[in-house]
């Protein structure tokens, strides 16, 4: 085991690689890590909040709106920091699992109920294929199709990708069979899913929500019913063959598995909060902040985004080639303070990024009819963003 100076380096080193990668600025894990790291700042050591302080209000600085929870990297620079912390810093009481998102997706209608790295081949098949983080095995599988396949598909992480297994598998009723393949995540920082699901096969929860046993770094079920997961433990058998990762070998485990139980009712109680279906907003509400111009420069290659006062004042100008980017400064300079007013800015965005990428005519939105007085300035703009139309 590394001593408190080497953890210390390595941690340091790690969350500086995470703040310098774009791509953990929008995943959850980077959010979930700074902004832990910032709570529990004041009982860390003098010595190490010096040298912590810098590094991690430069991350936050860097946050944006989360786009996705983990996308599997190799290595995970964010846990690894989080981990780290938790060995150096035991008297901090650092909230290890809070780095690892475990909100629950958005159920939709049909089969499977979550989304996923998935192919669905035959919904009446009683098998179900797991190639873990292998998930370039995915296709060539749904190719070859083979009998009693019902599902096949990749997980990268031993929470949220544990909890869409159960969900999935548990709502078709044919389903009695899980195949595990393909390579766990050895690595410095192993999620490692197909342990971490034998595991809980093996010994269940315990009263936090985490798998007994599991090797995983956050292996914890949050929004699936320990209900749900014991009927998972009891009527689904898990075939091990991790570690198989050519394709002939995956097939020939299939054909060997034994002949299906009898079917089971399938299972959806307490698997996740009942859908709502979404409705439009009947007015939207002036943002005191003022209201947004978007203009593509098809010229520069480059989207203006102009910001005015309520009064008609042009306070700001922003450009830029992506659309997180001019969102996430938007809301660094605090000049949005409405949540529909900077989703509906996001959208008109990403419409304009995709105007210059493709050539498409970009004609900006006009926004619903608003809740304003007089004398608002609502006839500053032909078309504009805020909650003002012409």
């Amino acid at each position: 085991m590394p001593g408190r100076a080497e953890r210390l380096t390595t941690l340091l080193a790690d969350l500086r690689s995470a703040t310098a990668a774009k791509k953990c600025h929008r995943c959850g894990c980077f959010r979930g890590t700074v902004e832990q790291l910032h709570k529990v700042m004041p009982s860390l050591p003098a010595e190490a909040t010096r040298e912590l302080l810098p590094v991690v209000t430069e991350g936050l600085s860097r946050l944006i709106p989360s786009e996705y929870d983990c996308l599997g990297c190799t290595v995970c620079w964010p846990a690894n920091v989080l981990n780290l912390a938790v060995e150096e810093f035991p008297e901090a009481a650092i909230e290890a699992d809070s780095a690892c998102p475990t909100d629950i997706p958005e159920r939709r209608a049909g089969w499977p109920p979550y989304p996923g790295n998935f192919r669905v081949l035959d919904a009446a098949g009683d098998v179900a294929v797991c190639v873990l983080t292998s998930e370039h095995l995915v296709e060539p599988i749904a190719t070859a199709a083979p009998a009693r396949v019902a599902i096949v598909g990749a997980v990268y992480t031993e929470n949220l990708g544990i909890e869409r297994i159960l969900t999935n598998v548990l709502a078709n009723s044919n389903l009695t069979t899980l195949l595990l393949c393909g390579a766990d995540s050895q690595q410095r920082i192993g999620h490692l899913p197909g342990q971490s699901l034998l595991s809980l096969v093996a010994n269940g929860l315990d009263e936090r929500g985490f798998i007994i046993g599991a090797p995983g770094r956050r292996p914890v079920i949050k929004n699936v019913s320990r209900e749900a997961v014991e009927t998972f433990r009891r009527e689904i058998a898990i075939v091990d063959r991790i570690g198989t990762e050519d394709l002939p070998g995956v097939l020939a485990s299939v054909a060997a598995l034994p002949p299906s139980k009898s079917r089971r009712p399938a299972e959806t109680a307490g698997v996740g909060p009942t859908p709502i279906w979404a409705e439009p907003p009947a007015r939207l509400v002036l943002d005191p902040k003022g209201y947004f111009v978007v203009l593509p420069d098809r010229a520069r290659g480059v989207i203006v985004l102009e910001h005015y006062k309520n009064d008609g004042v042009l306070s700001l100008v922003v450009e830029g080639v992506r659309s997180d980017e001019m969102v996430a400064t938007v809301i660094t300079r605090g000049i949005v303070s409405r949540l529909d007013h900077a989703a509906y800015l996001g959208k008109e965005l990403s419409l304009a990024e995709r105007s210059l990428a493709t050539g498409e005519p970009y004609v900006q939105d006009r926004a619903p009819e608003p809740e304003c007085g007089s004398g608002c300035g609502c006839h500053s703009s032909p078309i504009m963003l805020g909650g003002k139309k012409s």
